[in-house]
Parts: structure tokens; C-alpha cells; sequence
């Protein structure tokens, strides 16, 4: 990839005109790219706060300091979902071609051969109910039979995850889990909230490397846990 410019624009109209065709693609690809309703909704609802704002603030005569405050704090937020969204649910999504990347993101992208070999390791999974509606994660590689380890072609492990009532049935494809979560340490902790103490969590796992997403590693089977 050339360059390390930010790929999100800082000046107005060009942040405009970017979240503008980004998220025109996401929505008309949602179905072939396994993006749920549930995560787009709330960056639609950024997106029309952000472009109300940005229709007063453009008018430079007429704009007072309390509406460019608005729409700073505005765009700061919608920035800031949006990063978290394109992190979840873009970057490493293996149904995304490397030309619809390059016309969400804005760059080039190597077409050299990967540096990074293919992760064929499936993420070995114990999950922990710690109470409060926490649960503690210790992932490690096949290989390593007792401590919490990242596969070294990994920079990330990705979760997706759905909270059922007891007795439910989890999906069977992993475009069906709901909520999506990343993290970069092999042992972490996901606070779902005494809202959610007796209901079962069912998660499915894999290694992934942001840099070469689709190296990504194979998903686990559901792996369930009734939270406490």
C-alpha cells in the first residue's frame, strides 16, 4: 500500500463526500458482503446528524459558533463509529473484492504475493463466566497447550457473537451472528451486562491479520458460555 495517509478526510466537504459514497456502497452490498441491518442502522443515523449539521455550518454568513460546536462534536463521533464500523466489518471481510476496498478506502493496494502465509490454525477457545455479566476469553494457537497465545501471523483475533435465551438454537452461518468484537491480546474479557446474566453467549473465532485480510483463519465451531 503507498503512502500512510489517513483514509478518512479531516477538511469538510471531502469528509462529505467520502462518507457519502462509502456508506451508498456498504448499504447496496450489505447482502453480498454479510453486513447485518443492526450494524449499519446506527451509522445511517450518524450520517443524517452529520449532513443536517453540515447543510447549516457550509453557510458561512449565517452559521453561529454554537452550530460548527455541534457539528464538530458531530463529526468527531460519526468519525469515530465509522472507524470502529470499517474496522468490524470492512477490513477484513473476505467477501469485499480488491476493487470495491479500493473504491470504499481510497488506496492502492500491492498486488505482490503476501508476506503473510495463510493462518490454518483454528483458535483453541476456553471461555470464563467472571460474574457481572463479564466473560474472561483465553485464546490460544493449536500448538500451545496451556498458556493464552496469538498465532504469529495474526495481529488480531476476530468474535462474532449472539446472546440467546437458554435453550435457544445459535445460526449455523457465521454471517448470522449479530455483534462483531476484535481483539489483539490472547486473553480478554467482553462485559455484556448484568442485562444479560442467564442468557447463553454463543461465539465463533478466528485469527486474522489486518495488513493481508484475506489470509484470515478458519472459524471455530460455536463456542458457548451461560453468562453468570
Amino acid at each position: 500500500m503507498r503512502g500512510a495517509t489517513d483514509w478518512i478526510p479531516t477538511q469538510n466537504k471531502a469528509f462529505r463526500d467520502k462518507q457519502d459514497v462509502y456508506f451508498a456502497l456498504v448499504v447496496a452490498n450489505k447482502v453480498a458482503w454479510g453486513i447485518p441491518d443492526t450494524a449499519i442502522d446506527p451509522m445511517l443515523i450518524l450520517q443524517a446528524e452529520f449532513m443536517g449539521l453540515y447543510n447549516i455550518i457550509k453557510d458561512r454568513e449565517k452559521r453561529t459558533a454554537a452550530q460548527v460546536a455541534d457539528f464538530n462534536d458531530c463529526k468527531k463521533r460519526y468519525a469515530k463509529a465509522w472507524r470502529l464500523f470499517h474496522k468490524a466489518w470492512v477490513a477484513f471481510n473476505p467477501a469485499i473484492s480488491k476493487q470495491d476496498m479500493v473504491d470504499l478506502v481510497g488506496k492502492d493496494y500491492d498486488s505482490e504475493p503476501s508476506p503473510h502465509p495463510d493462518i490454518n490454525d483454528i483458535p483453541l477457545v476456553g471461555p470464563r463466566a467472571q460474574g457481572g455479566g463479564d466473560l474472561e476469553f483465553r485464546v490460544r494457537v493449536t500448538e500451545d497447550t496451556k498458556m493464552a497465545s496469538m498465532h504469529p501471523a495474526a495481529n488480531l483475533i476476530e468474535l462474532r457473537f449472539v446472546i440467546l435465551e437458554v435453550g435457544d438454537i445459535p445460526p449455523a452461518d457465521e454471517n448470522d451472528y449479530p455483534k462483531k468484537e476484535v481483539s489483539s491480546r490472547a486473553k480478554f474479557t467482553l462485559a455484556l451486562g448484568l442485562k444479560n446474566t442467564g442468557k447463553k453467549f454463543f461465539g465463533i473465532f478466528r485469527w486474522v491479520n489486518t495488513h493481508k485480510p484475506r489470509t484470515a483463519g478458519h472459524w471455530t465451531e460455536a463456542i458457548s458460555v451461560v453468562i453468570a
